[in-house]
């Protein structure tokens, strides 16, 4: 069962080449291999495609994006971002974050916006190019999908409880129970 009647998607956003701004990417990846990842939720390993990615984000229900993000706290720190907070993230806190920003925009223009985006961040050390995370960073991967993990749980989990409170006689209790 979807979230609230809906897709649930990760989006992994991230350049494979320039060091720690591939944690997003390599963070999907990692889920996506995961046993525990429920077989409805879709991973997507959107890269930099920014607008390219409106077809594989229409329709979804609620959106968990993972990415790296530079608020200034010590490399591999993972942030949550969610509701306003995410809203008013600055652009320059991550390269992905305009286009994330124009792909958020243009689903809301054709009245398609996701119930709920949530973004995980990882602080980073360095994206100069190169192809490993540094170690402060490699380390904050297993904490990324654990968190990501956790959160599609909420959902899926409200969702389902969405979806009987919709059937009465599935709400009400049953006598002698």
């Amino acid at each position: 069962m979807s979230a609230g009647g809906g897709r649930v998607c990760v989006l992994g956003l991230g350049n494979l080449m320039c060091s720690d701004d591939a944690v997003g990417m390599i963070a999907a990846h990692r889920l996506a291999q995961d046993a525990r990842l429920p077989r409805e939720v879709e991973v997507v390993e959107g890269g930099t495609l920014g607008l390219d990615l409106l077809d594989s984000v229409h329709g979804v229900s609620r959106l968990l994006v993972l990415d790296a993000v530079d608020t200034g706290v010590p490399p591999g720190t993972l942030t949550r971002f969610a509701g306003e907070e995410l809203a008013r993230l600055p652009t320059s806190k991550s390269v992905h974050l305009l286009g994330l920003s124009d792909l958020m925009n243009v689903l809301r223009l054709m009245d398609a916006p996701p119930i709920e985006t949530l973004l995980l961040g990882v602080q980073p050390e360095s994206t100069d190019l190169g192809t490993m995370l540094s170690p402060a960073v490699e380390a904050a991967v297993d904490g990324m999908v654990e968190s990501a993990l956790e959160q599609i749980e909420d959902w899926l989990m409200a969702g389902r409880d969405e979806a009987v409170a919709m059937i009465p006689e599935l709400a009400a209790p049953v006598a002698g129970f």
